[in-house]
């Protein structure tokens, strides 16, 4: 049951989408295969460190952007004992585009089920949206360990 919560989470792990035509950025959609997971036990609780290998599509790429690049996302969770719900977590994500530019975004996982996503640093064209904040969810849970979410601007 946590593992397969974990994976729920873990799908909130979208990144950046940019509108054609538009300098905000805009929504996207994308893929989480975890492909690593471990836990530490404490006394009071437990941590997971989990990696997974995503695929991210952006619904309408700006000019020069790709409509899709892969990621490697690590998420970490802490559980209290006994509690199959986390009390708290975040991840990061970087991606190198085709072109060699590369992004590096982090979030937090928010009271609400979804996560707050902010890019926080960039290399050539991804340097300009260092900063831009996005909502994630998950849509889809195909397994314990595959995944689709989506992404929208934080308005």
């Amino acid at each position: 049951m946590r593992l397969l919560l974990i994976t729920i989470l873990a799908g909130f792990i979208p990144t950046m989408a940019f509108a054609d035509g538009h300098t905000t950025p805009g929504a996207g959609y994308g893929t989480a295969i975890t492909v690593g997971s471990k836990k530490i036990e404490g006394t009071s609780g437990v941590l997971v460190h989990q990696t997974t290998n995503d695929v991210w599509i952006w619904e309408n790429p700006l000019k020069g952007f790709p409509k899709a690049t892969s990621a490697t996302c690590d998420q970490f969770f802490a559980f209290a004992s006994g509690q199959q719900q986390p009390i708290g977590g975040s991840f990061t994500c970087q991606s190198v585009d085709g072109d060699g530019d590369g992004l590096i975004s982090t979030g937090a996982f928010q009271q609400d089920g979804t996560a707050l996503i902010t890019q926080i640093a960039g290399t050539g064209k991804w340097a300009q949206h260092v900063g831009t904040q996005f909502i994630g969810k998950t849509d889809i849970q195909a397994d314990m360990s595959t995944s689709v979410y989506s992404w929208t601007p934080k308005k």
